[in-house]
């Protein structure tokens, strides 16, 4: 499957001639950086999209609970897909939070995500 590449913006990549695509393994990267990057209930077409800011970035929140939103944002791409390492800091003066994790599928292979939240 291909979908169109996205920059740091979310906004769609357009190369000299074409829309820029990714497959595989960049696409699914993608799409966990979108759930993960979306307030559950912000988006009005699906409310169930994304994961609970409030558990990333209120007091009081623990590596565990920021691994229970990941993984639940990682299921909404794909079922298969778990966490097979996970770092998670936060920031409390700034209220900011950031993880880095790697994700494999059923065959195996890896994907390192580095996603904030601010």
């Amino acid at each position: 499957m291909k979908g169109f590449k996205l920059n740091a913006n979310g906004d769609v990549v357009v190369g000299t001639t074409d829309i820029e695509m990714v497959e595989d393994n960049e696409l699914k990267k993608q799409k966990i950086l979108t759930v993960l990057g979306t307030n559950k209930g912000e988006w009005p077409l699906n409310k169930n999209e994304g994961i609970a800011f409030s558990q990333m970035l209120g007091k009081g929140v623990t590596e565990d609970m920021a691994r229970t939103q990941v993984q639940s944002g990682i299921k909404q791409v794909d079922a298969a897909i778990y966490i097979d390492r996970l770092a998670f800091s936060i920031d409390n003066q700034n209220r900011a939070a950031k993880v880095d994790f790697t994700v494999k599928d059923n065959s195996g292979e890896t994907i390192e995500i580095e996603q904030k939240w601010d």
